[in-house]
């Protein structure tokens, strides 16, 4: 199985893959999990990826621009993309 994961912080996940279930996985080539720098997707030279929600408001929302090219350049044919939202679906060991 091979899984592209997008974040804002790719080394968090350097520990917690390399252990345990994950770890095993990995290493003998059942998952191919491959960690992305949102970041990389983005074209000013602070690398901006958040902004103002347009309703105002406190809080930040994540550009769309830099997931949408992040998931363009990562997709092939039989790519399927999970995106979690506070108002989805939850997201369940059935699905």
């Amino acid at each position: 199985m091979k899984m592209d994961v997008l974040t804002l912080f790719p080394g968090m996940f350097a520990g917690p893959t390399d252990e345990s279930i994950l770890g095993r996985a990995r290493s003998t080539g059942l998952l191919d999990l491959r960690i992305h720098d949102l970041r990389n997707w983005t074209h000013d030279r602070h690398r901006t990826v958040d902004d103002r929600p347009f309703g105002g408001g406190p809080g930040m929302v994540l550009k769309p621009e830099p997931i949408f090219e992040a998931v363009e350049a990562l997709k092939t044919g039989a790519t399927r993309v999970i995106l979690t939202c506070p108002s989805g679906r939850p997201f369940t060991q059935a699905i």
